[in-house]
């Protein structure tokens, strides 16, 4: 019992330094595009140009822990579609697009889903399934953690801990354009625009 007990909290403690070490890393992750179930294409960096951070859900068909995350996932994603982006990649072979489309039609799955192919992200999901890599609008790595959740509100916590407060990127990308307009002389119509 106390063999049990030793590998478990090893096993624990090796999935939070994992965790910790790759949020703090600040990896740049490669662009890619998959096609999705729906026939449509997604592409990291598309995604991050309307989006604040992006969600890659590592899972597949097979996995218990997977399934009972989804609807947490899909109520999360359905309040923050318009800052959070979501992508659920299938990291099994086995799972073709037909019953991919099958999965998310009995779990009532709206977001992006698709086979991880070969974008390596993969990799990972080394260590188990379900993992979450969170992308921050630069595209770099924001977090990686393995395990599912088993509320909304821990994907919601997610967000908020990585979401800007505001969307100042939004605020910088109207003072660009304000100012290739010529209008930098006119300081006071960006504050006015801008309250």
């Amino acid at each position: 019992m106390k063999k049990l007990i030793t590998i478990l909290l090893a096993l624990i403690l090796m999935l939070a330094c994992v965790s910790a070490f790759a949020a703090g890393l600040n990896i740049k992750l490669n662009d890619f595009t998959v096609k999705t179930i729906d026939g449509k294409d997604f592409t990291l960096s598309e995604a991050l140009k309307d989006h604040d951070l992006v969600l890659i859900n590592l899972w597949a068909t097979w996995c218990p822990p997977c399934k009972a995350e989804f609807p947490f996932l899909q109520e999360a994603w359905s309040k923050n579609k318009d800052r959070v982006a979501v992508i659920a990649l299938s990291v099994e072979p086995t799972d073709t697009e037909a019953k991919l489309q099958s999965y998310a039609r009995a779990m009532q799955l709206t977001f992006p889903i698709a086979n991880v192919g070969r974008t390596g992200l993969d990799d990972f999901a080394s260590s188990g399934i379900p993992t979450t890599v969170l992308v921050d609008r630069e595209g770099s790595v924001a977090s990686v953690e393995i395990g599912a959740r088993f509320s909304t509100q821990e994907f919601q916590t997610l967000f908020d801990q990585y979401m800007p407060a505001d969307s100042s990127h939004h605020l910088f990308d109207f003072k660009q354009d304000f100012i290739r307009r010529g209008d930098r002389d006119r300081p006071e119509t960006f504050i006015s625009a801008h309250p």
